[in-house]
């Protein structure tokens, strides 16, 4: 129903969902960039300046996209609250179109499908 009514809020739905895989990767990446540069480093991990600012960078991409995942669990929330409101349309209209869907076992006239109810 939701997808009918209100294709918008299907689409940011979908997005959103997308969007959370795409930085649940990127993050995953970093962790494991992470774990390659402390595995190669040699030395004193200290005083290599090239790993210290790759391990900042990777800490201040995964702060944004943390913060970013935040954002889009909060749209998430508002999107599934809206999404709830047409719960009981949906119900009534599934309640109907089984109903109109039983209808030919009294008379081969009263055949349905769903894209005639739809």
């Amino acid at each position: 129903v939701v997808r009918k009514e209100r294709p918008d809020l299907a689409s940011k739905k979908a997005a959103l969902i997308q969007q959370a895989n795409q930085f649940m990767i990127q993050i995953r990446r970093l962790e494991d960039d992470i774990l390659i540069k402390l595995s190669t480093a040699e030395g004193d991990i200290t005083e290599n300046i090239s790993l210290i600012e790759g391990l900042e960078d990777a800490k201040r991409q995964t702060v944004e996209s943390n913060a970013k995942l935040e954002e889009g669990k909060l749209t998430a929330v508002s999107v599934n609250e809206t999404s709830e409101k047409y719960r009981s349309v949906a119900r009534q209209g599934a309640l109907l179109f089984f109903i109109m869907n039983s209808l030919h076992k009294m008379h081969t006239y009263y055949i349905y499908s769903l894209n005639a109810f739809v």
